[in-house]
């Protein structure tokens, strides 16, 4: 029985470092996805390919989940779950990082101007117009944006990181169920 207590916790411990191990190259998938999003503001290809990126980064998360399957430790469905989900809470983790980093030191209002231009478009103003009837469309974007300039970095930085780690947790169902399926013969 102690043999078997000691071999979880090994395992355990090995799950969540392997974890934090993918964790980093997943939260590098998830930093070059928000670049590229970021540079798809002026280039629209760019922006795409980091849409892309992003999803890669589930698929790249099940080969390694199953690599780790096959070559250290069986992986039930619970164990996968909690290991997607600790992969992608680091993956959020430094992306939020490069993401306060970005709009701290980087942007300089590009974000803030790009969607300004953007609903200044005539057929913008029209659509807000038709969803906000009755409104100062116009006055609704300028408090809008007048309260985005004037959030700090780090603010942001904190909204960044709730909305990764609601990804991370959406991520990490379909991972875990995809990581888990099909469990080597060797088990």
């Amino acid at each position: 029985m102690a043999n078997q207590n000691n071999r979880d916790v090994t395992v355990s411990q090995q799950t969540r470092a392997y974890a934090a191990y993918y964790g980093l190259w997943a939260g590098l998938c998830w930093i070059g996805s928000f670049a590229l999003s970021m540079i798809g503001l002026q280039t629209p290809l760019a922006g795409n390919l980091g849409l892309l990126l992003g999803l890669l980064s589930i698929y790249f998360v099940v080969r390694l989940m199953r690599g780790f399957r096959e070559n250290v430790a069986p992986l039930p469905l619970r164990r996968a779950w909690y290991m997607a989900w600790m992969i992608f809470a680091a993956a959020a983790l430094l992306c939020t990082a490069a993401q306060y980093i970005y709009f701290a030191y980087i942007d300089g209002g590009l974000l803030m101007r790009t969607y300004s231009e953007l609903m200044q478009q005539p057929e913008v103003m029209t659509a807000m117009q038709q969803m906000l009837p009755g409104e100062n469309v116009e006055e609704l974007m300028n408090q809008a944006f007048a309260a985005f300039a004037a959030t700090p970095p780090s603010q942001l930085a904190f909204q960044f990181l709730f909305w990764n780690l609601i990804l991370a947790t959406i991520f990490a169902v379909p991972t875990a169920f995809f990581a888990y399926k099909g469990q080597s013969k060797n088990q």
